[in-house]
């Protein structure tokens, strides 16, 4: 495949009172092979701007247009680099799965601050063949040798960032992904070229990119200046424009292009991150590495829910989004009327699900995690006798609170679950903002959507000498509560919202979605599907909409408002929602979408195609033929 060829970055410069130099701009010339990596869509596609994607002059990195329709095959990601990447395998020949690994890994170049190889991830596909669904747990679990004193926690530095590192099993995945439900039609090292090129040549530095990099400057510094200069301009981060080479990372890459899963996680990569980790105050070692090639990924049929005629595909544990949107959803059956005559983000309608959120995140805190572990009462949580219970709490015109007296965040699923209640504490488990999402519909029909994660942006913020990825840092989203179904335990994978879904509707794909977010990704997938079902709106249109974001009540003493989180599209309703009862806040005031709320990427099945949508919260890109 054709790699990025030659390039010239031009820059100009202010040199302020002070004689220091300032970059003011940076314009990148670069000429693009028309065909290949970065060349132009093939004749045929149908751009959502009505571009049909004919000639050279078709740009796929073109932000201003986020969606496509396509009658063959869709990749959407938030990242255009990695939607080419994934279009280039469909074109080649590849099934959606070939695509879906083409694009993880390429991703793991153009988003390295959000997942890669140093992390995990979770994968829910449908085969329109067979009518099977398949769900891929390949998320990090903690190490044998896991710190369980949560005092050691409390102050993260370089010399014991690794104490937060699970063991990483994200190539275990995507490789098994490979060999299991490949086309067989390409080798793994065409499969995997996109990312290698896009490493070894270079990627345009976006916005979103360089402000992670500068937001990030002291974490990257743990490994010294070695690192960070591959993400720095002499002293300063990368700018918008920029182009970011990873020439380790093109190297490491290759070495899995030509070596199996055992090599990879016996070899010289794993011991280099066990080294590293070791270095570095954690526990991973060699043992827990094999561990990782023999046990993972774990595979399973999807967690299944129904919406009013929909049938709800979705992840099962570690994710603990899945049960909450299934959950979320049989509540919102409950409501006695037609949830579309309330108005699109109306304040009530707002109040609506902002009460569901409330109550399904209560629960799960309460009671969901890692069922190998623990016993997670799912029939309950994800039955609709429970949720009408739960629904009970929602009342028109006021905000739930939780402030009753011996009012709790959480409910008793056990009655509904057929078994012995648990005596679990209390626990809220850690929080994060990073994480990646990405889907893919093939000729065949086939969809597969993929979630994955670093946790953190740069995860622990060290990398394993001479590799070019970021360790993780899931230990955190474990809970340091003693005694909570989310406590860390050897072996144990930390509950995750990552939620990859897949909507049928009579029996045939409707739509397939996940989002990035930490804790608003069950909020953001919810509203979005919503969107889709109650109001009817396209893939893009449905993605576009401005978001809400409602936490559960705690155990804590009550106060007398509920936090809801809004983005600034929605400032306008704050003096409604106050009147509802809520402490509503606009999350940020100097962009009308935040990144905060989610970067959902999915596909809508219509009449005419396959309907590609990008968050443009995220460098978000939809591409298709």
């Amino acid at each position: 495949m054709a790699a990025l060829i030659p390039v010239v970055t031009v820059r100009l410069w202010h040199t302020d009172m002070l004689g220091r130099k300032t970059k003011i701009l940076s314009v990148l010339l670069a000429i693009f092979m028309s065909v290949g990596m970065l060349g132009a869509c093939a004749p045929g596609n149908t751009g959502g701007n009505g571009d049909d994607g004919t000639g050279d002059d078709f740009d796929y990195t073109d932000l201003s247009v986020r969606d496509f329709v396509g009658r063959k095959g869709i990749v959407t990601a938030a990242s255009p680099y990695a939607a080419k990447a994934g279009l280039d395998i469909l074109q080649a020949g590849g099934n959606a799965f070939d695509a879906a690994v083409a694009v993880s890994f390429a991703i793991s170049v153009a988003e390295v601050d959000a997942s890669g190889l140093g992390g995990g991830g979770l994968m829910i596909a449908y085969n329109v063949n067979t009518g099977q669904s398949l769900f891929y747990n390949f998320r990090e679990f903690a190490p044998a040798g896991v710190e369980t004193d949560y005092s050691e926690y409390e102050k993260i530095s370089a010399d014991n960032a690794c104490i937060e590192t699970a063991v990483p099993t994200q190539v275990a995945g995507l490789l098994t992904i490979l060999e299991e439900q490949g086309s067989g039609n390409l080798t793994k090292q065409q499969i995997m070229q996109p990312a290698i090129d896009m490493a070894a040549d270079g990627i345009v530095v976006t916005p979103e990119l360089s402000l992670n990099i500068k937001d990030s400057t002291a974490k990257i510094l743990y490994n010294g200046t070695d690192v960070w200069n591959v993400y720095s301009d002499g002293i300063e981060g990368l700018y918008e424009g920029d182009i970011l080479v990873q020439t380790d990372l093109a190297e490491t890459l290759e070495y899995v292009a030509t070596h199996t899963v055992e090599e990879f996680y016996t070899g010289e990569i794993a011991q280099k991150i066990v080294e590293a980790s070791q270095a570095h105050g954690g526990s991973i070692t060699m043992e827990d590495m094999k561990y990782a090639s023999e046990n993972y990924p774990k595979k399973s049929e999807a967690l299944t829910g129904t919406y009013n005629g929909y049938d709800i595909l979705t992840s099962a544990s570690p994710s603990t989004g899945g049960t909450m949107l299934i959950e979320m959803l049989n509540m919102l059956e409950c409501y006695d009327g037609d949830i579309s005559a309330l108005g699109h983000n109306s304040a009530e309608y707002i109040n609506l699900i902002a009460t569901v959120m409330q109550l399904a995140y209560g629960d799960k805190e309460k009671y969901m995690a890692d069922t190998s572990f623990v016993d997670v009462p799912l029939v309950g949580l994800t039955g609709k006798e429970y949720a009408a219970e739960r629904f009970e709490k929602y009342t028109a015109g006021k905000a739930y609170l939780g402030t009753g007296e011996g009012d709790l965040p959480y409910g008793n699923p056990y009655p509904y679950n057929g078994g012995a209640a648990q005596d679990y504490a209390y626990g809220p488990s850690g929080e994060h903002t990073s994480t990646t999402t990405f889907s893919v519909i093939d000729e065949a029909g086939n969809i597969v959507t993929i979630t994955q994660t670093i946790n953190n942006f740069f995860g622990c913020g060290i990398v394993p000498e001479g590799c070019g990825f970021f360790l993780n840092n899931e230990i955190r989203d474990f809970s340091y509560t003693e005694g909570s179904i989310n406590e860390v335990a050897p072996y144990k994978q930390p509950a995750s919202y990552m939620m990859p879904t897949v909507i049928l509707k009579d029996g045939k794909p409707y739509a397939t979605l996940g989002s990035p977010g930490g804790s608003r990704i069950p909020a953001a997938v919810l509203q979005v599907v919503l969107n889709m079902i109650e109001f009817d709106m396209d893939m893009q249109t449905a993605i576009n909409q401005p978001r809400v974001y409602c936490y559960t009540t705690t155990d804590e003493p009550p106060g007398t408002a509920k936090l809801i989180e809004i983005e600034n599209a929605l400032k306008e309703l704050l003096p409604e929602l106050i009147a509802l009862g809520y402490d509503a806040r606009v999350y940020s005031d100097n962009r009308e979408l935040d990144s905060y709320f989610g970067g959902v990427q999915g596909i809508r099945v219509e009449e005419e195609g396959y309907h590609g949508g990008a968050d443009p919260r995220r460098d978000g890109k939809a591409l298709g033929y």
